[in-house]
């Protein structure tokens, strides 16, 4: 049997090739949009990819399934499921799964399970290597339902519907999940990182034997108190995710061999405004960013998180174009930003800052601070902390304001105008981004924490911490405005 696991760092996704050595048919599982690693790969295996499988509607990324279709020819069958009825089953699948229904690949099958929870569609897939067993699976692709040390959450779709989705994945996981044997290997579609569930480990793959052990999501107890264990911390989900069960549901657009957005840009034109209604996104360094950018661009560092904070606080109907420090990185820049379905890239500034700056062009600076400091400063400034409502429980520097930097937007008013702002994460890196959204909102004295928290904590300042027992939003007390 051919094997392949892929990685996206940052999203977290996993996606997979599986194929007959002598047959040389394949099937790819959950693709994302850039498929060309898939082609590369069989290609170079010598692999004809026959069946692309889809676990449920992916939320956190557009799906490649469509585009790997576009790219191979008709000679390919997208399997989507359609358990979830009329409106969670995708116009675009030339086959519509029901459970137990299998595809053969040689001596290879694959069995659809059904697994909602997660999402009402919701496949697993299970994998039979018939030259070694015809009836026992060798492993299973659990999409976004069993994770190394973690479920699926079951509230992306509201509030409502969550409460039937928790109790399905309480069904999937004790009814359905025991009838596979212990040995049986698991691949799930996500690692640590991914905001599809609260406590994803970093390994690869597992067992579920292991799972059923160590896993306190799989640990039996009265459905009401594994469904209240299971959503308590769960971290807030980007806004994006709704967009992405939308896209994916109807079929996103397909983007062909050539990536957009690499026109080149000169100053000029990105002075005049040439690239119209555009919203500048700088993914340079927090550093260099304060040093000199463009007035009223956006920093969203260049990484593995850009796309997931891309998501987070980008508009979807504005046109973007690209400040970056070499022109190679562009390629891997409109990946990233296609991958979360900003498909309207328009290109890149020519020659960077340095051609922007000899222009003579107007500049913005944002200021930077030590934690030292900052130390030296409280009282005299507002420090509003950006981060996850579990990093701030865990101890926050006392009389900050705490707002999740991807809400930042929504809760402008909580951060007054009066004093100085110090914008703190873990890093920097949010601090950054939720920096340049306040300089862009007419804030004129914000300043970047150099270190975060994580050099606060080093060199020994004090901190409060919280119980986390109210997550009800933003709320006030006498040291803290905080927001989640």
């Amino acid at each position: 049997m051919f094997f392949h696991q892929r990685f996206v760092p940052g999203l977290a996704i996993y996606s997979y090739i599986v194929g007959d050595e002598k047959t040389k048919e394949a099937a790819v599982i959950d693709p994302t949009r850039d498929v060309n690693d898939f082609l590369e790969i069989a290609s170079r295996e010598g692999l004809h990819i026959r069946h692309v499988l889809e676990t449920h509607v992916h939320a956190d990324f557009v799906s490649g399934s469509r585009e790997l279709k576009a790219r191979l020819g008709d000679g390919v069958t997208i399997h989507a499921s359609g358990l979830g009825g009329k409106e969670w089953t995708p116009p675009y699948a030339d086959h519509v799964v029901k459970n137990s229904e299998e595809i053969s690949l040689g001596s290879i099958r694959l069995k659809a399970i059904h697994t909602p929870g997660h999402t009402l569609e919701h496949l697993s897939w299970a994998l039979f290597d018939e030259s070694r067993s015809s009836d026992t699976p060798w492993l299973i692709f659990t999409g976004d339902f069993v994770f190394v040390g973690d479920v699926g959450r079951p509230d992306l779709l509201g509030e409502e519907a969550r409460k039937e989705l928790a109790h399905q994945l309480y069904r999937s996981v004790f009814e359905t999940l025991p009838i596979l044997p212990g040995f049986t290997e698991i691949f799930p579609g996500h690692g640590a990182g991914s905001l599809c569930g609260k406590a994803i480990g970093s390994r690869s793959s597992s067992t579920l034997g292991y799972e059923r052990r160590f896993n306190a999501a799989l640990v039996e107890k009265p459905e009401k108190e594994w469904i209240a264990d299971l959503m308590d911390q769960m971290p807030l989900s980007p806004p994006y995710f709704a967009r992405m069960k939308r896209v994916n549901k109807e079929g996103p657009p397909v983007i062909g061999p050539e990536l957009p957005g690499q026109r080149r840009w000169s100053a000029k034109e990105v002075h005049e405004r040439m690239c119209e209604n555009c919203l500048i996104v700088d993914v340079r360094s927090k550093e260099s960013f304060a040093a000199a950018h463009i007035p009223d661009a956006i920093n969203i560092p260049f990484g593995p998180t850009l796309p997931t904070w891309a998501g987070w606080v980008l508009p979807y109907d504005r046109p973007t174009l690209i400040v970056l420090d070499r022109p190679e990185q562009m390629h891997e820049v409109t990946t990233h930003l296609l991958r979360v379905g900003f498909d309207d890239i328009q290109g890149y500034l020519e020659g960077g800052m340095d051609a922007w700056e000899v222009s003579g062009y107007p500049l913005e600076k944002s200021s930077t601070l030590s934690v030292h400091s900052l130390n030296k400063q409280l009282g005299e400034v507002t420090v509003l902390d950006v981060r996850t409502e579990k990093e701030w429980n865990g101890g926050h520097i006392e009389g900050a304001i705490h707002i999740h930097g991807g809400k930042l937007q929504e809760n402008f008013s909580l951060v007054p105008h009066e004093k100085p702002v110090v914008v703190i994460c873990g890093s920097g890196y949010r601090a950054s981004i939720a920096a340049s959204f306040l300089k862009r909102e007419g804030y004129k004295d914000v300043a970047n924490v150099l270190g975060g928290m994580t050099a606060w904590n080093a060199a020994g300042f004090s901190v409060e911490k919280s119980d986390g027992s109210d997550n009800s939003g933003c709320r006030t007390s006498e040291t803290a405005t905080t927001c989640s």
